[in-house]
């Protein structure tokens, strides 16, 4: 499975799911939202229209990482993620 993670390399969560990912085989493509201007609009846009992050609004909380799977679907939901792709450990 092809997945993109969009995160923060300065996010202990991010880097968290991808070390994970990582070290059950599954190299994820990153994408470093907090490197670019660009990537950063991009992803403010999305968060402060997206239902997925309705509970995060007001929260003081990013909502890093935001998980792209291969059919183009996204969660927030890295459990279920790492669960579908057999990994046990849990976040």
């Amino acid at each position: 499975m092809v997945i993109t993670v969009y995160g923060s390399n300065m996010c202990p969560r991010t880097l968290r799911f991808l070390t994970i990912l990582t070290e059950n085989g599954v190299m994820p493509n990153f994408v470093n939202v907090t490197g670019s201007i660009g990537l950063l609009k991009d992803f403010i846009t999305l968060r402060d229209t997206s239902p997925l992050y309705d509970s995060v609004r007001g929260s003081g909380s990013i909502g890093f990482p935001l998980v792209q799977l291969e059919d183009g679907t996204y969660t927030r939901d890295v459990n279920s993620v790492l669960t579908s792709l057999g990994i046990q450990t849990k976040m």
